[in-house]
């Protein structure tokens, strides 16, 4: 320890001019401009240098300008002996959570005072750039993540309140990269644009884009996946906030008439045209917007001429105006004409009633058909003309035997003139060369149909015959004789139709899983496979193609979309062909070097039946199927492959032992199927930039097996940590599953390796004091220097920064009063100096 008479001479030896006129220059040695990040182990390192003859000098470092705070001390101080000819000084940055764009900062070298002849030099200046941080140029995000729902506006576009914040910092100038995707059809063809770059200036911190295109298209709700894919410009992402969903509503509700022709005797009266909103086909489901009233007109369009109906003459138009009108929720309307009945012989007349489209006013959308052709049949036949109603011929009359007892579908119509009573006989034939009689499977067979006086339509009600017997469809023919008519009537075309009895009684069979047999998965020598049985109730005429799918899922949730191939030694989709059988026992073989999960599933689902040739050609009731129409089989450990992991991935931390030689730890493994034995291989590597550091003597051994028996699930791989009493940082290693010794014994992925960390001990860091030479009584005057050492001892093989303070008021008083230490690795001293400030201002003594 320095006596206080021995400082007091120093400090007067350095007063007091010598004899000898010396001369010596101060100035920074070595790196004198630093970049660095905001950080607080960030410590910038200046060498202050002495050239000329050697005397004593006091050094300071000052801040230029303003403190703004972003420094741990704003000067410093240092002492150089005439022995010494330079001396380190250290500038601290301080971490703060203020955005800042980049900042330089100019630090001065400064005398102390001018005596012993020393002067400054260059150079004296150093500049400090500290780079952009906490977020200087900003986080972006979109200022809600709630899901944004807008309405397609009809005839023009829009903007959607999509709105991005830039929080943080604004510096500079960011941009964003968007992308709009996920919906039930390409983005771009409702949203523009669908991906792009959007522009931040310097300082804005909101701004906002996107804006829908009109389709004139019937549409449901539209979501769509607003993502946020990259920022450039120094900027960041905000991972919970970069993505968000827009909905469009459903929009364009399409209008429609329900028919495109409708044919009317003279004598309707009044007729309704209806016109439909929301459906594409009659009894198709709702689609597009209904919610908000809709409107358009329409018009009237009859020629001149033979078949042209006319205006006011043969039709009249019965709406007080052309607009038709759909208050919300209203799906239908009628167009009410009336047919003026006259006793003018006429052949068919015709017009037209047309939607016009461009009259549309709200959300819909105009879709064929878009106009009625309303045709007014031949009349004025004072006696009329009998004919089969034309609505047999739109689509043949199919009746199903095992639903219908009695049918009152053949209508005869009488055109014309409906006076006095007429009739006319009918029969019925069968459209085959069967020989049974018609009246196996309906009566009659024949029959009169009779008119009353003013009667214009007429029934043929037949009877359908009811049995349990499995029979294919098959076709009659309904005639009308013409030479049997009576009143004076007339028989005229269409005379003749074919009309059919469907197939009945399941004849083509009822398919499903065999209740009676067990659907499983099979283990054998020969391999392994999916065992399937099917039964066929019911008839079993007709060769039938039933398509199922067979889909491997892994573990999990059994949702189809997660299926795998290369599981099974088959397609997904299998056809299976019954011809006449009543049962079907099907082998799906699995591929030998399948990996089956534990847990896994097998999902069966039974999709379509498919006579192979059918007569006549007209839809069948059956085959159908019956009971479920999936199933899903269950992958057993028994029949599992082994997977094989870890049971956490997460970092182990091991800790070196302090009052033993050694612990052991153990690492626990499982296997998910347990069908046989398996030895599996594992491997310790160093890691990390102190991997050489790791030895024998830190933990052992660094490879080995574990065994897993037939049946067993659970095994451990025992590591054991040696203590030492060397100082060490922290040690990383890597456990690796390396293989297993059989095939169908696979790793599980993400489960194969564990990071290990054998924490830093003995003190790496090393301990920190002041040097017995500096820990005082120091005794000094204003404007006099003293330099103190602060040694480590114990481990030197980390950065530490060490903090130190002049308490109370030191920086009042002291130049250098506040600061941090840098201690590099392998570094064991370092050296502060203090300068007491020449305030002028009498004081006591003082204590610090």
């Amino acid at each position: 320890m320095l006596s206080v008479f021995l400082l007091a001479g120093l400090i007067l030896a350095l007063s007091i001019p010598g004899t000898k006129s010396e001369s010596a220059t101060l100035r920074f040695l070595g790196q004198t401009d630093f970049v660095v990040n905001e950080s607080s182990t960030a410590v910038v390192r200046l060498v202050v240098e002495r050239v000329g003859d050697p005397v004593n000098v006091t050094a300071l470092v000052l801040l230029e300008g303003v403190d703004t705070g972003d420094f741990e001390a704003i000067n410093a101080a240092a002492f150089l002996l005439s022995t010494e000819s330079s001396k380190t000084i250290f500038i601290a940055v301080r971490d703060d959570d203020l955005p800042e764009a980049d900042e330089t900062f100019t630090f001065n070298l400064r005398l102390q005072s001018s005596s012993n002849g020393v002067i400054l030099g260059t150079p004296n200046k150093a500049t400090i750039t500290i780079l952009s941080n906490d977020n200087a140029f900003g986080i972006i995000a979109f200022n809600s993540t709630e899901e944004i729902v807008v309405d397609e506006l009809r005839g023009k576009n829009h903007n959607v309140p999509f709105t991005l914040i830039r929080e943080k910092g604004t510096y500079g100038t960011v941009t964003v990269n968007f992308e709009i995707s996920d919906g039930p059809n390409p983005a771009i063809e409702d949203v523009s644009p669908d991906r792009g770059t959007i522009t931040i200036p310097v300082g804005q911190a909101v701004v906002h884009f996107i804006h829908i295109f009109v389709l004139q298209i019937p549409e449901d709700d539209e979501v769509f996946s607003v993502r946020l894919t990259g920022v450039a410009g120094g900027a960041l992402l905000k991972p919970n906030a970069s993505s968000i969903q827009l909905r469009i509503r459903r929009n364009d509700s399409p209008l429609r008439f329900l028919h495109s022709v409708m044919a009317v005797p003279e004598s309707a009266a009044v007729i309704a045209l209806n016109v439909t909103r929301g459906r594409l086909t009659g009894d198709g489901p709702l689609i597009g917007s209904v919610e908000t009233e809709v409107s358009i007109d329409y018009m009237v369009v009859s020629g001149e001429g033979l078949g042209s109906a006319t205006p006011a003459v043969d039709f009249l138009d019965l709406q007080p105006n052309r607009t038709i009108r759909f208050p919300p929720f209203v799906f239908e309307t009628s167009l009410l004409f009336n047919i003026s009945d006259d006793s003018v012989p006429e052949i068919a007349e015709s017009f037209h009633v047309v939607l016009l489209e461009d009259t549309i006013r709200g959300d819909a959308v105009l879709v064929s058909p878009n106009s009625v052709l309303v045709t007014i049949e031949p009349n004025d036949k004072p006696y009329g003309v009998l004919s089969i109603s034309s609505s047999g011929f739109i689509q043949p009359f199919r009746i199903n035997e095992d639903l219908t007892q009695r049918f009152d579908g053949i209508v005869i119509v009488r055109n014309g003139g409906s006076y006095g009573a007429v009739s006319a006989n009918w029969s019925i034939s069968r459209n085959s060369s069967s020989g049974s009689p018609v009246s196996d499977d309906l009566t009659p067979e024949l029959g009169t149909v009779k008119f009353a006086a003013g009667q214009v339509t007429a029934v043929i009600p037949l009877s359908i015959v009811q049995d349990d017997q499995p029979e294919e469809a098959e076709a009659f023919v309904f005639k009308l004789l013409p030479k049997t008519v009576t009143g004076n009537a007339e028989v005229d075309e269409p005379m003749q139709m074919i009309f059919f009895i469907q197939d009945s009684d399941d004849v083509y069979g009822r398919f499903l899983f065999d209740p009676t047999k067990e659907q499983s998965i099979q283990s054998q020598p020969e391999g392994r496979f999916l065992s399937l049985h099917f039964v066929r109730n019911g008839g079993t005429l007709g060769e039938v193609s039933m398509a199922l799918t067979a889909l491997y899922i892994p573990a999990g949730p059994v949702n189809p979309e997660l299926a795998r191939d290369q599981v099974l030694n088959v397609s997904r989709s299998i056809n299976v062909v019954f011809s006449h059988e009543r049962t079907a026992h099907v082998i799906l073989p699995i591929r030998n070097d399948a990996f089956l999960q534990n847990g896994a599933h097998f999902f069966l689902q039974l999709n379509t039946l498919e006579l192979v040739d059918i007569s006549p050609l007209i839809p069948s009731n059956s085959p159908r199927f019956s009971g479920p129409l999936n199933l899903t089989l269950t992958v057993t450990p028994d029949i599992a492959n082994g997977e094989i992991g870890f049971i956490s991935n997460t970092t182990v931390v091991l800790h070196e032992p302090e009052d033993t030689n050694s612990s052991l730890v153990s690492l626990h493994l499982r296997r998910d199927g347990t069908d046989g034995k398996a030895l599996v291989f594992w491997s310790i590597q160093p890691t990390g930039a102190n991997r050489a550091d790791v030895t024998r003597s830190d933990l052992t051994p660094f490879n080995g097996s574990v065994v897993f028996l037939s049946g067993q699930s659970d095994a451990f791989i025992n590591i054991t940590v040696l203590a030492d009493n060397i100082p060490e940082v922290n040690e990383t290693m890597l456990l690796t599953l390396d293989r297993s010794n059989v095939d169908n014994q696979i790793l599980k992925a993400g489960f194969t390796s564990r990071e290990m960390i054998i924490v830093e001990n003995d003190d790496p860091g090393g301990v920190f004091e002041f040097s017995p030479f500096s820990r005082g009584p120091w005794i000094i005057n204003e404007g006099e220097a003293v330099e103190l050492r602060v040694v480590r001892t114990q481990g030197q093989l980390l950065k530490q920064l060490v903090r130190y303070v002049v308490v109370p008021s030191g920086s009042a008083e002291f130049y250098g009063a506040t600061g941090i230490l840098e201690f590099k690795p392998g570094e064991q001293d370092v050296v502060v100096a203090l300068v007491a400030r020449p305030d002028g201002v009498p004081e006591v003594r003082m204590t610090f």
